[in-house]
């Protein structure tokens, strides 16, 4: 996938310093979830048939029954298909605080007594 990216003209960080020719590595999770950052990237790949191709470009192995799906949380249109052990392993350790609905509660149960204080003036 780092070859034909770079053959293609497409570099890693884009507009940085940080700006490199995409290095496969030895880790394929790594490679597409480091490396790969752009829509129009995850779109050529695509093209090729290096991604969406009943294998997970995450882990190596074959996509069997139902894929599971990555979505970039910068560009929801950047996206491909994992298998679904690679998409449970992702839920289990997302830094996404919108995945952990307990905050979400603790929010809404401290944000009335927040809000009382605020109109009784303490």
């Amino acid at each position: 996938m780092a070859d034909e990216l770079n053959e293609a003209g497409y570099v890693s960080r884009p507009g940085t310093q940080w700006e490199h020719p995409h290095e496969a590595g030895d880790e394929p999770e790594m490679f597409i979830l480091g490396e790969v950052s752009e829509k129009n990237e995850i779109n050529y790949l695509k093209t090729l048939g290096l991604l969406n191709n009943g294998r997970c470009p995450m882990c190596g192995k074959p996509i069997i029954g139902n894929p599971g799906r990555f979505t970039s949380g910068y560009d929801s249109e950047c996206h491909f298909q994992i298998c679904q052990n690679c998409a449970n392993r992702g839920k289990r350790v997302s830094v996404n605080p919108a995945n952990n609905s307990s905050g979400c509660i603790v929010a809404l149960l401290l944000f009335p007594i927040h809000l009382i204080k605020f109109l009784i003036g303490f």
